[in-house]
């Protein structure tokens, strides 16, 4: 079975401050920081945060499932604003899935320039049904993730915003 989902939230901030973080290694660390009961850290083991980067990401104890996954980034793309990570081993690969993709992107709403809309999707391959669950924990923690960036971002941009004026 495969299929995909998406969520997207509207943000009252511009798309190039929102990829800043998206389009980063901030992106794990922030949702290291945000989820400290969920993520205990993460470790860059290849790259520099663009394409064929792969970063392992450890659960916090405590946590249910397996201790780690390692993902890949096959696009970072600072024009497009589009990053797409696939899972290539760990996490929800050991349980019941074949393939999982995640892409972000940061997407500028036309005549807006202070505001963007963050979409999040996975696409997955289930090689058990039973993992079908993860599913809906999954795209909900990814939107729960986008809001810890939109919230990152709004705080620290407008911090340093107030600061410079």
């Amino acid at each position: 079975m495969e299929g995909n989902v998406s969520r997207e939230i509207e943000v009252k901030e511009s798309a190039s401050e929102i990829w800043k973080a998206y389009g980063s290694l901030l992106l794990a660390k922030i949702g290291v920081e945000a989820f400290p009961d969920k993520y205990s850290g993460f470790k860059v083991l290849q790259g520099d945060g663009y394409a064929g980067t792969i970063i392992q990401i450890f659960f916090a104890p405590g946590v249910e499932g397996p201790p780690w996954y390692k993902e890949e980034f096959l696009v970072v793309d600072d024009v497009k604003r589009v990053k797409i990570g696939k899972f290539i081993e760990g996490g929800v690969l050991e349980q019941g899935f074949k393939s999982y993709v995640v892409t972000l992107e940061a997407i500028e709403k036309a005549g807006k320039k202070h505001e963007c809309i963050m979409r999040g999707t996975i696409d997955y391959v289930l090689e058990d049904e039973a993992a079908l669950p993860l599913v809906t924990s999954s795209i909900e923690g990814l939107l729960a993730l986008m809001k810890a960036v939109a919230d990152y971002v709004i705080k620290h941009h407008n911090s340093t915003s107030t600061t410079a004026t």
